[in-house]
């Protein structure tokens, strides 16, 4: 079996798990929690936060207290997506696919009848969305995730799925692949990718992040960097070809990307975080000096509200639309049980 870059490391690398509660910032003290994050959705001033052994994070006041949701599983979870404050899918490890109509204070697991690695997942609407992941892995549900149908593009991981209507989707993956559907997801035709190379070349292009901040534009992120850009949802064309902005570190593998009043962000490997007017496509690295560590989500919400999440339990966030970001930290096991409070 071949070496799955990231992924392998999103399931298996990781460290034990801690039972801490959670409490207020402690200045200087690394946090406690120390569960690998790998997905983090922000709508209005709600978050939620998923990562290893089935961790769920909640906060419903822009980022200042935060309670676990118990999830009911110990599989991992890699991505969530949310349709209004109460109705919410999140996606996982072993074909898990999560749902809760409550905003997250009870879960139930949906049946998905498969057991592939589901990496990413985005609902377009209450009762319409995709899930995507190893083995070319996609399912589809018109029903909410009361049922799912399944279908095999191939033997390639799916990364991520995006879609802006509900007939008109893309998802990116392993080798660099871009796939496209404008009929829901009956049809997927596989788009020309500047990167993409065959698996016998035994080089690795894989593309981790997509988005598309409306119906025109799209981009994708990946392995050292790389940004592909699309400006009418057909033709791709690489804008960073060896990592965007001015230095080597911006040549770090890039995992996750979302979009915050008029700019573009994204995050990936040793702390990389990098962003970008929408309309000049010029990227920069943060100024704020981020961990190096790997930081494997990114999203905003309402009024610049925002969240970076990545391994080790790290969290930061903003209220500004990134022009400042303070991290989360974690308490002891003696906090006291159930919330945290920044200051």
């Amino acid at each position: 079996m071949r070496t799955i870059l990231k992924i392998a490391a999103l399931i298996f690398g990781f460290v034990p798990w801690l039972s801490v509660s959670l409490a207020a910032d402690f200045p200087g003290r690394e946090p406690a929690f120390q569960e690998n994050f790998y997905g983090a959705k922000v709508l209005g001033n709600h978050a939620w936060i998923v990562g290893y052994y089935g961790t769920i994070l909640y906060s419903g006041d822009r980022g200042a207290n935060w309670r676990i949701q118990p999830s009911g599983t110990t599989r991992a979870l890699f991505n969530a997506d949310f349709v209004t404050e109460e109705k919410g899918w999140i996606s996982g490890s072993y074909g898990s696919i999560l749902q809760t109509r409550d905003g997250g204070r009870t879960w139930r697991a949906q049946q998905t009848n498969t057991t592939e690695h589901l990496f990413g997942i985005d609902f377009i609407d209450e009762k319409t969305g995709w899930a995507v992941g190893s083995q070319g892995t996609i399912l589809s549900t018109r029903d909410g995730g009361l049922s799912w149908t399944s279908r095999s593009i191939g033997d390639v991981i799916l990364n991520r799925v995006s879609f802006i209507s509900p007939e008109r989707g893309w998802v990116v993956g392993e080798f660099g692949v871009i796939y496209h559907t404008k009929d829901g997801g009956k049809s997927w035709i596989k788009q020309k990718s500047p990167i993409e190379v065959a698996f016998a070349s035994g080089e690795s292009r894989n593309l981790f992040g997509l988005i598309f901040p409306d119906s025109r534009e799209g981009w994708a992120f990946g392995l050292d960097g790389v940004i592909l850009k699309t400006r009418n949802g057909e033709e791709w064309h690489i804008t960073h070809p060896n990592g965007a902005g001015p230095d080597h570190a911006t040549s770090h593998h890039l995992f996750s990307a979302a979009r915050s009043d008029g700019s573009l962000w994204a995050v990936g490997e040793r702390g990389t975080v990098l962003f970008s007017p929408v309309t000049k496509d010029r990227w920069k690295k943060a100024e704020f000096s981020f961990p190096p560590s790997s930081l494997n989500s990114v999203d905003f919400g309402n009024d610049g509200y925002g969240l970076i999440v990545g391994n080790r339990g790290l969290i930061f966030r903003t209220l500004d639309a990134g022009r400042q970001w303070t991290q989360v930290k974690m308490a002891s096991r003696g906090a006291k049980k159930g919330s945290s409070r920044l200051p």
